[in-house]
């Protein structure tokens, strides 16, 4: 079988090509003696050939001679470095095309070692020989080869290296017990031998069964922080699970040595390191006296809630405000039929602005119910979120994951600062919200209409919506159909929400998720009329608004009126609403109808009027009519 090497495979992945999957051939493999077993190679791409390092996975590929000198590979996933002033191909994924074959191409190494002696082994020895001016002996042989007239075939740089008589007879070199010395976690990188770090743990993660091809399997990780501020995950499979998992507690330090490096995969890991360590049965962990106040609890890199209007979607972010308020618990059923809770509070700080945090799971019964506690005795907290992930469904929002944590009214300096600013006014200042469809970079000091300014001005005929506040009363609301039934299945962490409909079994259906359930979710569809001293017009508010305005969910109300058929307890809630001013936030949008068009008019934010606020606005807008 033909194989054909990638052109200038060696100096486009020097250069740092991490996309190429260059096929090349291995000249020569040796096992080398690190703390674990590793294999060293030089591979060529038929012009110039390069050192590299085989992964500790394709230890028995090299043991049982599937992939020996000679082979053809492909390298599918690879890093280059320099170590020790050479540039070092480390192979973490490959796949062997051809087993054995005659040596293709001139095996011109690379100009970056070419004149030196090839030392595979850095520093370390194989058992009773070590490679000594090894290039110089390979070219000798090639020459003289060539001034013979003869050909040379299946050349192995193995073959022309004899050891010299004062090793043949010593045996191995007695291996290196001393202790690994402690380095920086920033300092970390896989092609070291020994190493150890010294860091806490600042948070560790829920044991998580898998099953792919190779069976099933359990995986759990913990992350780590150092004195220097370096953070790395440390990620156990299988066994190695069963030993450390109960050994690991947050908030303890503990010395690590004795595991493998591998690149961090950003999908699943946050922190800012593109290594993470996988702890293996050779791997040490000490745990340490907690003396070392160097090394600190957390690390965070907060960013203010402005920031958040230009994050990426599903980015992952530190930030810490004050929460103004938070909603009941509610139980969201999830696509897999299990159930969840979800709970969402609202954060402000001093950058004038505010946003939406989704708790899920356990966290809406542990920190949620501490905040609600805390809101209901007329506290406000700081709360730091460490690891909360970007939303931008319906304006950008933050919700938690597995890996996010946290911490109410944290010891830190951005707390005091927060803190002072609340107190000192903070409270009563008002702030722009980035969620519910809130437009990314509006003004601070968004429009104030009134209701008749809507129809003069054409608001919301043009190609993007207007958003406007409006001071007006709610005149009356229609009841007949205030909230509709939808799908509480989750699609990401995102409920379905699309309308469903009851079968003869009783179950409920949602065509888009194409399942059954025993129970629906209820979402509000309020249609009410807002006015005030200029004109009447109509507005539809939808679940958050809506629970803002009624004052319960849309659920407590159905039950209300359809099961307990209570009007009149209905009939007070209802005109409770009517009549109250309210400072309404609203999308004004032109939509079609069939062959009609219409300005729809939704509400997404409702606010009662605060009398001191208000009077600043009406004070400053008068100042500003008289300049």
């Amino acid at each position: 079988m033909a194989a054909r090497l990638t052109a200038n495979a060696i100096a486009a992945v020097n250069d740092g090509d991490l996309d190429l999957k260059p096929v090349v051939q291995v000249l020569d493999l040796k096992r080398i003696a690190e703390p674990q077993e590793r294999y060293r190679a030089v591979v060529s791409d038929g012009s110039a050939a390069q050192k590299a390092l085989l992964a500790v996975k394709f230890n028995e590929a090299a043991k049982s001679g599937a992939v020996r000198s000679g082979s053809v590979v492909q390298l599918l996933e690879y890093v280059c470095s320099t170590v020790k002033n050479q540039r070092i191909i480390v192979i973490l994924e490959m796949k062997i095309i051809i087993r054995d074959c005659e040596t293709i191409g001139n095996r011109k190494l690379h100009p970056e070692f070419a004149s030196e002696t090839l030392d595979l082994s850095s520093s370390s020895n194989f058992g009773n020989s070590r490679v000594q001016s090894l290039v110089p002996a390979a070219k000798l042989v090639s020459s003289s080869a060539m001034n013979s007239g003869n050909k040379v075939q299946n050349f192995n740089v193995q073959s022309v290296y004899r050891p010299p008589s004062n090793y043949k007879s010593y045996g191995s070199i007695m291996k290196n017990e001393a202790p690994a010395r402690v380095i920086p976690i920033a300092a970390l990188n896989p092609y070291q031998g020994r190493w150890a770090i010294k860091a806490r743990v600042t948070a560790k993660g829920d044991i998580r069964r898998y099953n792919n091809a190779k069976g099933d399997g359990k995986v759990f990780s913990f992350d780590l922080l150092d004195s220097d501020g370096g953070e790395i995950r440390a990620t156990c499979f299988n066994a190695v699970v069963d030993r450390f998992y109960e050994a690991v507690e947050v908030g303890k330090i503990y010395l690590i040595s004795k595991g493998s490096l591998k690149p961090a995969q950003k999908n699943f890991n946050h922190l800012n390191n593109q290594w993470e360590i996988f702890l293996e049965s050779t791997t040490t962990l000490e745990c340490c006296p907690d003396e070392d106040s160097s090394i600190p609890t957390q690390h965070f890199n907060f960013r203010q809630i402005i920031d958040i209007e230009n994050a990426e979607n599903n980015s992952i972010i530190d930030i810490i405000g004050i929460v103004e308020s938070i909603n009941p618990s509610m139980t969201i059923l999830r696509k897999n039929g299990m159930e969840t809770q979800r709970r969402i509070l609202n954060l402000k700080d001093v950058s004038g602005r505010s946003v939406e945090l989704t708790l899920w799971g356990d966290f809406c019964n542990r920190e949620g119910r501490q905040l609600q506690e805390k809101l209901g005795s007329g506290l406000f907290p700081a709360l730091a979120v460490k690891a909360g992930k970007v939303s931008d469904f319906s304006g950008k929002s933050v919700g938690t994951i597995s890996s996010t944590q946290l911490f109410i009214d944290p010891d830190l300096p951005e707390t005091y600062i927060l803190r002072e600013w609340f107190d000192g006014g903070g409270k009563d200042a008002s702030s722009h919200s980035i969620s519910k469809d809130m437009m990314p970079g509006l003004a601070l000091n968004d429009s104030r209409k009134t209701v008749s300014q809507i129809k003069d001005e054409g608001l919301g005929r043009g190609n993007k919506p207007d958003w406007v506040t409006v001071k007006a009363t709610i005149s009356f609301i229609k009841t007949d159909n205030f909230c509709y039934t939808a799908c509480p299945l989750l699609i990401g962490d995102r409920p379905c929400n699309k309308k469903v409909t009851k079968l003869a079994s009783g179950n409920w259906c949602c065509d888009r998720c194409s399942k059954e359930f025993e129970e629906c979710d209820y979402r509000y569809l309020l249609q009410a009329q807002v006015q005030d001293h200029t004109g009447v017009t109509w507005v539809t508010a939808f679940q958050e608004s809506g629970e803002e305005i009624i004052g319960c969910s849309a659920k407590e109300l159905y039950q209300l009126k359809h099961q307990e058929h209570d009007d009149k307890k209905f009939g007070d809630i209802i005109r409770r609403c009517l009549f109250e001013q309210y400072l309404f936030r609203l999308k004004i949008k032109e939509e079609h109808y069939g062959e009609e068009q219409r300005v729809k008019i939704t509400v997404v934010k409702t606010d009662t009027v605060n009398p001191s606020m208000e009077s600043k606005y009406l004070l400053d807008l008068i100042g500003k009519l008289c300049t």
